[in-house]
């Protein structure tokens, strides 16, 4: 049989309260394997499976219930799939009374097998896609590429399209378990329902899939104007399961080699953003490449440029004077736009710079040392 004894079953249930008559579906050996009587599961039925080796409708009398092994009076009739049999139908009951039904019958389950066979194979469809999209992000130092782009055609997934690499991911996920007491069960469900309310805006050739406990990747067509989309998303998830997710928006992907490189700068880009603008929650790498190239700076080098910066700068009684020189370069070195930023009078900004040029021996309005101390800042961020 083409279904399961499980499908075979929830087509049997939803016939009989459609109909109200018994059904049974049997494979082509004539066994029962879906039936409104529980006890008849797994018993032979002798005239199911005539009806498959002859492809054609058998009806049961009286006296022939008698006669076959396993059978009732009733009307019983071949299915197929793709111009095979795959199983047998029978309806219950005197066969003038139920034999008006049996084509009706036999179409409807036909149509309740494709149905189920298409469900399975966009099933493993979707599988194959999410399968090489976790593949399509790995590193891939010793990979042919030209495999990938093989298996990209096989789970038809266009490498011609830019897209973006997106990593989501649900903040403070262990707290949220703790608080809502989640078992590992409703922790699945949890992410089958983020994963379900994002699918919902994808375009078919997108992917969105689970990578790791709170990490979700998203594989995304280029779209015009990415933060909203993702504000939308992520107000969808808040409203409906009251979680607070974060997002980081790597690089654009014109080719298979860079998917991997821009979820490594998704990852990094989230981390940075995190860290530096709490207020926000989706990060985008043209905003943080400054400390981006920073990281990679060598420890060495790292501790000569600071040169003594960095205990000023880490010194908790000057972080009011410390942010106020990082929003000031930031503001173009404009003392009107940095008073708006930082909700402060103008006179306020004057005075803290003044401070900063005591505490740090070096002109803030100079653009160059202005850089210097900002470069420091954002070096010990």
């Amino acid at each position: 049989m083409i279904i399961s004894n499980r499908d075979s079953q929830k087509i049997v249930d939803r016939l009989i309260k459609i109909l109200g008559k018994n059904i049974n579906i049997m494979d082509t050996e004539g066994i029962i394997i879906g039936s409104g009587d529980k006890d008849r599961i797994n018993t032979f039925h002798e005239v199911a499976k005539i009806a498959a080796v002859n492809m054609e409708e058998v009806i049961v009398t009286k006296e022939d219930a008698k006669k076959y092994k396993g059978c009732r009076i009733g009307v019983n009739l071949p299915l197929y799939h793709n111009g095979q049999v795959v199983g047998v139908v029978g309806i219950t009951g005197e066969p003038k009374d139920v034999k008006g039904y049996g084509l009706i019958v036999k179409e409807l389950v036909e149509l309740m097998i494709q149905e189920n066979e298409r469900q399975k194979i966009e099933l493993f469809q979707s599988r194959a896609k999410r399968s090489f999209a976790k593949e399509l992000i790995k590193k891939h130092d010793n990979m042919d590429l030209s495999l990938l782009e093989h298996r990209a055609k096989l789970v038809d997934f266009s490498l011609d399209k830019e897209r973006n690499v997106i990593v989501m991911s649900i903040n403070n996920f262990q707290q949220y378990i703790i608080h809502n007491d989640l078992n590992e069960i409703m922790i699945q469900e949890l992410k089958e329902k983020i994963t379900g309310i994002i699918s919902n805006v994808l375009d078919s050739d997108d992917i969105i899939f689970n990578l790791k406990e709170q990490v979700f990747i998203l594989l995304k067509s280029k779209e015009e104007n990415l933060y909203n989309y993702c504000d939308n998303i992520c107000k969808s998830i808040l409203e409906q399961l009251g979680v607070n997710m974060c997002v980081g928006i790597g690089s654009l992907c014109k080719n298979v080699e860079e998917y991997a490189k821009s979820y490594l700068l998704s990852c990094r880009v989230m981390e940075i953003g995190k860290r530096i603008d709490k207020a926000k929650n989706i990060y985008f790498l043209q905003d943080y490449k400054l400390q981006l190239l920073l990281q990679n700076i060598k420890i060495e080098d790292k501790n000569e440029f600071l040169n003594g910066l960095d205990e000023i700068i880490l010194d908790k009684k000057n972080n009011e004077i410390v942010n106020t020189i990082k929003v000031y370069f930031e503001n173009g070195m404009n003392i009107n736009c940095t008073s708006k930023s930082l909700y402060v009078h103008r006179n306020t900004v004057i005075y803290r710079l003044n401070k900063a040029k005591e505490i740090f021996n070096m002109e803030i309005n100079k653009p160059y040392e202005c850089m210097l101390i900002y470069l420091a800042i954002n070096l010990l961020l």
